[in-house]
């Protein structure tokens, strides 16, 4: 099992339209929500950990997942609110976050609430702002330091700056979880918030450096680029009429992770073992992902069925 772990939430984009008051369009959403939804659309066995409200509004990400096939054994519900994210697009459609959640559901995750397995899942994934904000990014910690013995980590720092404004605080957490992961995928975008004076691959460098099997960095329309100890390889990106970027690095994110998985990628060393030409193949696997979720509104993430011809290439 991928097991991911973080918010969930609603956006709710406006309509620009409205001459009086305002109007929405809500849309379930949430980095980690949208990469466990993504995987299981990709066909993994997907499950998510974090705080969910008992509200009207919790109730439906549920049934989202349950309609997705997600599963719920990890998921943690509270009378704590659901929180609402404002989305709002440049020219480009890149989204913009005021985020309302203090003290919601999603946050108000302890260490009390940790979850035992079985069997321990394939992957443990976290990031965005619930890496960060407390309780639940000091509890997330102790879950990967207790896993990790025999769990791959993955981790997307995901900055958002609505959430909190310090941005050396945002460099300093990412910093810290950086040595503790063995596949980080991040956007330049997000490297430029927190470290805008030190070149991106010499951070990428530096966490490969630091005992990080593989490191991603996205670059929106220009593709991406992946760095090991062994080798570093980029893939252009692919031009589509955008309709926004929502869910777009989520989406690159659950192809990532589930073309890890296909790849034979499934501990350690098999993944410190992954050549140039497999991780160049798995970038473009991601890359188109990401590309058709910038075709369509929100982040509404393709299934296998879509990408057959990229999969079938992955072995």
């Amino acid at each position: 099992m991928f097991l991911i772990c973080g918010e969930a939430l609603f956006d709710l984009f406006g309509d620009q339209s409205a001459q009086d008051g305002a109007r929405f369009d809500a849309r379930i959403g949430g980095s980690p929500f949208n990469v466990a939804m993504g995987l299981a659309r990709l066909g993994e066995n997907a499950g998510f950990f974090g705080g969910i409200s008992n509200d009207t509004l919790g109730a439906k990400l549920v049934e989202k997942f349950r309609k997705e096939g997600v599963s719920e054994r990890y998921i943690l519900r509270t009378d704590y609110l659901t929180t609402l994210s404002l989305v709002q697009k440049d020219d480009l459609g890149h989204p913009a976050y005021t985020f309302y959640g203090a003290n919601a559901a999603d946050r108000m995750v302890t260490l009390d609430d940790l979850p035992d397995f079985d069997d321990p899942p394939l992957f443990l994934h976290l990031g965005s702002y619930t890496a960060l904000v407390e309780p639940v990014a000091g509890t997330l910690k102790a879950l990967i330091e207790r896993e990790r013995a025999r769990t791959l980590v993955s981790f997307d720092p995901n900055i958002r700056p609505t959430v909190e404004p310090d941005l050396g605080l945002w460099r300093q957490n990412t910093e810290s979880l950086a040595p503790l992961a063995d596949v980080i995928k991040v956007s330049d975008e997000d490297l430029a918030l927190i470290a805008p004076k030190e070149e991106v691959s010499a951070i990428a460098r530096r966490w490969v450096s630091g005992g990080t099997a593989l490191v991603i960095v996205t670059r929106g329309g220009e593709g991406a680029q992946a760095f090991s100890s062994s080798f570093e390889t980029a893939c252009p990106g692919i031009q589509v009429n955008v309709e926004d970027t929502v869910g777009a690095g989520d989406t690159f994110q659950a192809a990532l992770l589930a073309g890890l998985k296909r790849l034979g990628a499934t501990d350690r060393k098999s993944l410190a073992e992954l050549d140039e030409q497999r991780v160049s193949r798995l970038l473009e696997f991601a890359v188109q992902a990401a590309a058709i979720t910038c075709s369509r509104r929100g982040a509404d993430l393709p299934r296998i069925a879509e990408l057959q011809k990229e999969w079938s290439k992955l072995i």
